[in-house]
């Protein structure tokens, strides 16, 4: 999976329909995924705020995205619609999100060996990102590397979780 210039055509027509409402019920919108599992399609809202998201936080705005999305004729294959959380350990499968995510901590997977790397897997900060390449941060050092050879890039904040409990 290469990083993505923008959303596709169903799920992008889908992020203008339900961007507006995640947005006034105070959210972020993180992502919109329209995906094959199986025999079944889903479309997944992930939305964020600074203190998480609950399942209340879901629930509430569930049945608005589901009306408005039924009104549309853009997609007529929708097996499962999800709302739900970014998570913790989110995926960037977009270009733009990876300004937002400098200064991260990330899990990021290449095609290939790269050079500054020890391994095509590697956990590291998000230094920057110029617009072509990343420049990361880890046990390894510094590299840059050019986001066509990037494959997956997680955030890797799980090891945060008990601070975030703690308040």
């Amino acid at each position: 999976m290469a990083l993505a210039k923008g959303f596709g055509s169903i799920e992008a027509a889908a992020e203008r329909v339900v961007r507006p409402i995640v947005e006034e019920h105070g959210y972020s919108l993180w992502d919109v995924v329209f995906i094959k599992e199986g025999a079944a399609w889903y479309l997944r809202v992930l939305i964020d705020k600074p203190e998480g998201i609950s399942i209340d936080d879901c629930t509430s705005i569930d049945g608005l995205i589901n009306a408005a999305i039924d009104k549309q004729d853009f997609i007529d294959k929708i097996d499962y619609l999800e709302i739900g959380s970014a998570g913790l350990e989110r995926s960037v499968r977009r270009i733009d999100q990876l300004a937002v995510s400098v200064g991260r901590r990330i899990k990021l997977k290449t095609y290939r060996l790269r050079e500054g790397l020890p391994e095509k897997s590697v956990r590291c900060v998000l230094d920057a990102f110029d617009g072509e390449r990343v420049t990361v941060t880890g046990e390894f050092g510094t590299a840059e590397i050019d986001v066509s050879d990037i494959s997956a890039i997680n955030y890797d904040d799980f090891d945060d979780f008990d601070k975030l409990m703690e308040g």
